[in-house]
């Protein structure tokens, strides 16, 4: 029987999530402990060269490679998860597809009872509000948020692999369900841009926001597809569904900057990138659709207080 930690004042109403947290490690001559899950919270290592499975995220998932390569299929399109990236998703994605070939991989699988992560979001929304906590409402994990891939900033690439070594040798002494604490005070914190982005779009309607949300985030995903290509804002707010202007705005409401200023940002983000892979300033300019160098180096210098030719690396 998996316990339920209440909370709130009034009981009758209050926010319950699984007060249970399973660790497992799983290989390949061991697979079918995985039918045997039962907490909401679940922390699990997986050593693997070959898999092929079908999989439906619970709660809030997390996919996290330690060492090798998976690739998950969802939404028509592959997500290569290599050594320190990670892959987050939640149950508005309904299954997925995972493989992995030929490499020797070692990952983390987290799934999360999304109440807790409400819970989080909500401290961080409402610091002040210390009796309304039964009021959280699911939309606070609405199916745009936390359906993304990104690199592992230091503080979770570090925790993570301490998960991994904990489910391994099975060998911890605090209670696993504080493990995941911890995990969404560092999750949270290292997403918190892209989930207040969520919040600062101007929206009456929670419908209307959700769906403004979502087509923001496609002409954004349009954006950082088009470092390397000839993209104009205009096709960006087309594939987005929404005329030029009000694609303008809402970026700018949902991420602080216009889209022709997060593009550049992207794309000089990009050339420090390059330069570290042995690439002149000249050809980075070019590979990155810049007029000329003179060009490259004027924006290189308003982001980065320097010309490339000063900039340190």
């Amino acid at each position: 029987m998996v316990n339920k930690m209440e909370l709130g004042s009034s009981g009758k109403h209050a926010i319950t999530y699984s007060g249970q947290c399973e660790i497992l490690h799983v290989h390949d001559n061991n697979c079918d402990i995985l039918e045997h899950i039962r907490s909401e919270n679940c922390i699990m290592s997986t050593l693997s060269s070959s898999l092929e499975a079908e999989l439906r995220p619970k709660g809030l998932a997390l996919k996290f490679t330690t060492d090798g390569l998976e690739t998950y299929w969802f939404q028509n399109r592959p997500f290569k998860i290599s050594t320190g990236k990670y892959l987050l998703v939640n149950d508005s994605v309904p299954v997925m597809d995972v493989v992995i070939k030929n490499v020797s991989t070692l990952g983390v699988c987290v799934d999360i009872d999304t109440q807790l992560v409400n819970d989080l979001l909500y401290q961080l929304f409402s610091p002040n509000d210390l009796e309304s906590y039964n009021n959280i409402n699911r939309y606070l994990l609405s199916p745009e948020l936390f359906v993304r891939e990104a690199v592992a900033g230091k503080p979770l690439k570090t925790l993570l692999n301490q998960f991994a070594a904990i489910s391994v040798s099975e060998n911890y002494t605090r209670p696993a369900l504080e493990l995941i604490y911890d995990l969404i005070t560092v999750l949270v914190q290292e997403n918190l841009s892209f989930v207040t982005s969520y919040y600062k779009l101007q929206a009456t309607k929670l419908s209307t926001r959700k769906e403004l949300y979502r087509r923001v985030l496609l002409g954004k995903e349009a954006l950082d597809n088009s470092i390397f290509s000839e993209m104009t804002i205009t096709e960006a707010a087309d594939i987005s569904c929404l005329s030029e202007f009000r694609f303008y705005r809402l970026f700018k409401q949902c991420f602080g900057v216009s889209p022709y200023h997060y593009l550049l940002n992207r794309r000089i983000e990009s050339s420090i990138e390059l330069k570290k892979q042995g690439l002149t300033w000249n050809e980075i300019a070019h590979t990155l659709n810049f007029t000329d160098l003179a060009a490259f180096s004027n924006c290189f210098k308003k982001i980065n207080g320097v010309p490339p030719s000063k900039f340190s690396l």
